[in-house]
């Protein structure tokens, strides 16, 4: 009779385990960081070749549209925060530290918008300062969409050097001011779009 071989199997011991276990949740954890990161850094990034179109105001000022969407812009404008798909539009900032008076501009501007949004919506729309979160929720379409729409205040603090509204795509709308005393202009042009004044 022949004898039997015994089969030992490769064994690994619960410290093995658990070091491979916790290796596994670092590594996955940091490739999502990095996901998330990418998102947020690319959230507000431009695709395709704009249009551009200067409007002048009754007060003799004039505003500079550029749009990344096909259509007529301020008719892109109104139905992106007037439509029945229409859920929540997000009104995104940064203010200065402190009771800077470059932040009574900013309330006056996040007030206009949300005076057309109103009028047209109902309180339907969140003010808030902007955070990564945003960015990465941007990212994945949880807003900046068409049912949840966006607008980006990109004042002075956040980069902003030219005077001009960007349609970034149907979901996202730029508000750019190179200085906070023309965000009153840039917000009450975009309240005007939004009521159908203008």
């Amino acid at each position: 009779m022949a004898k039997r071989k015994s089969k030992k199997g490769f064994k690994l011991s619960k410290k093995t385990l658990s070091v491979v276990l916790l290796l596994t949740i670092i590594g996955v954890s940091m490739a999502s960081l990095y996901y998330v990161n990418y998102l947020g850094n690319h959230a507000f990034d431009a695709k395709g070749t704009p249009t551009t179109i200067v409007y002048n105001t009754g007060d003799n000022q004039s505003i500079k549209v550029v749009s990344y969407v096909e259509g007529d812009p301020l008719i892109v404008m109104r139905r992106m925060f007037t439509e029945d798909e229409v859920k929540s539009v997000y009104l995104l900032f940064k203010a200065m530290p402190g009771s800077a008076p470059e932040n009574s501009y900013l309330v006056r501007g996040v007030a206009s918008i949300s005076e057309g949004v109103g009028r047209t919506k109902g309180a339907i729309i969140y003010a808030r300062e902007l955070t990564p979160w945003h960015k990465y929720m941007m990212g994945i379409k949880m807003i900046g969409s068409r049912t949840k729409p966006v607008i980006y205040m990109k004042t002075p603090n956040l980069d902003g050097i030219e005077n001009r509204i960007i349609i970034l795509n149907e979901g996202v709308v730029i508000i750019e001011n190179s200085t906070f005393e023309d965000v009153t202009l840039s917000s009450d042009f975009l309240r005007t779009v939004i009521l159908g004044v203008f």
